[in-house]
């Protein structure tokens, strides 16, 4: 009897790692690699198959607007965000290598604690994106959404720098 618990125990583990993995493994579709399908505690899926043809669509028709030959590419996302807010998400395209990689968080346009929007400039904007095709930086002004990990705006924008060994945005 203890035996076959084990093994039942044992398959039961070999089943939820295999269900747990099977997301977090790239996936290649119309001639791109998405490297990280989810984030843990997010609904934004990033290999869904209009995604996966969006992001070869842009790696077509967009010229490298990030890093010398890198695309970075924001959408507005289709799942509702936190505060039931639509959120934008990014993802950084290298056309080199056809790989995609998706930015951790979500982003949204400036809010004070009340839920009343912020300007982040003086041309009234509650939201910018800030980075250039020199440049390896990429900067927001706005809120940032993610699990245990939110930022409101505070009077300048957040700003990451893409690591090339990870080949990820890591926050300055």
């Amino acid at each position: 009897m203890l035996k076959k618990t084990s093994l039942m125990f044992a398959a039961s583990l070999v089943i939820l790692g295999l269900s747990s993995t099977s997301n977090a493994a790239p996936k290649t579709k119309y001639g791109v690699t998405v490297v990280e399908c989810e984030f843990d505690y997010e609904d934004e899926e990033f290999c869904t198959d209009s995604r996966l043809k969006s992001y070869a669509k842009v790696m077509k028709e967009r010229k490298p607007n990030f890093d010398g030959n890198k695309i970075i590419y924001v959408f507005e996302t289709n799942a509702t965000g936190y505060v039931n807010k639509k959120p934008y998400r990014l993802v950084v395209i290298d056309s080199a290598k056809k790989t995609v990689h998706p930015f951790g968080y979500s982003l949204s346009a400036a809010m004070d604690s009340y839920g009343k929007p912020m300007t982040v400039n003086n041309k009234g904007d509650a939201i910018k994106f800030d980075f250039n095709i020199n440049s390896d930086r990429f900067c927001f002004s706005g809120n940032i959404d993610a699990y245990r990990n939110s930022y409101g705006y505070q009077d300048g924008p957040f700003c990451f720098k893409y690591d090339r060994e990870y080949k990820s945005l890591l926050r300055e």
